[in-house]
């Protein structure tokens, strides 16, 4: 063994080694091209940091930031080594991850915003990651749509779990990063003595313009009723016959209560269905009706677990064929 080392330590080029913390100092900056903002993220005076990235172009032997009075630009060399900075950055979180799982010492706690009534779909992916790091603990807050991405950006939150649909609506997901792990399907709740209870599916669009459905009021989410009513009844249907209902919190539930009550149909997911079993049955759509529930993370936000946590978001996305990463 210690030949393959003194083999491996021969075969170094005669670089100095690298200081990973004035590589994560200036691939910083080149994220944010401003030296206070980039000395608030790492937590350091302004000052330190320019003396630290100027260490780092001595050795280097090369400029990798251009500075005036008002910006920062990269040089040709300055981009280069960003992303090879990135890389180094990433391969060092590996080593330090693989390093740590071996030993049994992943350790820590996330702090999870959920929205509502999602949390069942989103069980799977929690209990495997549970199985993979027993020394991360969770503490999860159901929230709102809004509530949860303004936890994120706030830092209250280290991570999200929210529907694809919301994201791909929201106008205020810049800076955010998020892959889809939960494929969930929507199911129709129907009163035993509704015509379409006879049926194995409930055709949506056109065929179900005639059909009442209970939904939650509409200024509880406008984004979500907006994208229900059109995946029942079709795009442009002119006089949608919802029954709105008020609600503050649990809207499927307090929709699937009312099916008794208003003989309409209640659009509710698999798990929660499953979940409330109540005096209805229940049938697929037809088309399927699927979303799918997203992992949301910071770019700029780090730690160890939370490394992990996004790694396994990211495997799990690639295990139901969806995407990697979506900025």
């Amino acid at each position: 063994m210690a030949e393959v080392v003194a083999a491996m330590v021969s075969n170094v080029a005669a670089v100095p080694p690298l200081d990973l913390r004035q590589v994560w100092y200036f691939v910083t900056v080149a994220r944010e091209l401003n030296f206070t903002r980039a000395a608030e993220r790492l937590h350091i005076s302004a000052p330190a940091l320019s003396q630290q990235i100027k260490a780092l172009e001595r050795q280097l032997g090369v400029q990798l930031l251009v500075r005036d009075t008002r910006s920062v630009h990269l040089t040709p060399a300055g981009e280069v080594f960003a992303q090879a900075g990135h890389r180094l950055l990433d391969d060092g979180e590996a080593a330090v991850l693989e390093s740590r799982e071996v030993a049994g010492l992943m350790t820590g706690q996330l702090v999870i915003a959920a929205i509502h009534e999602a949390e069942s779909a989103f069980e799977p992916f929690l209990a495997d990651f549970h199985v993979t790091y027993p020394g991360v603990q969770f503490k999860i807050a159901a929230l709102r749509h809004a509530e949860l991405l303004n936890a994120l950006r706030e830092g209250s939150a280290d991570v999200a779990l929210t529907w694809s649909f919301l994201l791909d609506r929201a106008s205020d997901s810049e800076g955010l990063h998020w892959v889809e792990v939960a494929p969930t399907e929507v199911m129709a709740a129907l009163h035993p003595s509704s015509p379409l209870a006879g049926d194995d599916r409930v055709r949506r669009g056109e065929p179900l313009r005639g059909t009442p459905v209970v939904l939650f009021e509409r200024e509880y989410s406008p984004v979500t009723y907006d994208y229900a009513v059109e995946e029942l009844y079709g795009h442009g249907c002119p006089d949608p016959p919802v029954q709105e209902i008020s609600v503050t919190v649990r809207a499927q539930e307090a929709m699937a209560r009312c099916v008794a009550s208003t003989g309409a149909l209640a659009p509710l997911s698999r798990p929660v269905a499953e979940m409330l079993r109540g005096e209805w049955v229940t049938r697929s759509f037809d088309p399927p009706w699927m979303t799918v529930g997203c992992v949301v993370w910071r770019g700029d936000s780090t730690s160890p677990a939370l490394t992990a946590f996004r790694a396994a978001a990211v495997e799990a996305s690639r295990g139901i064929g969806r995407s990697d990463t979506v900025t």
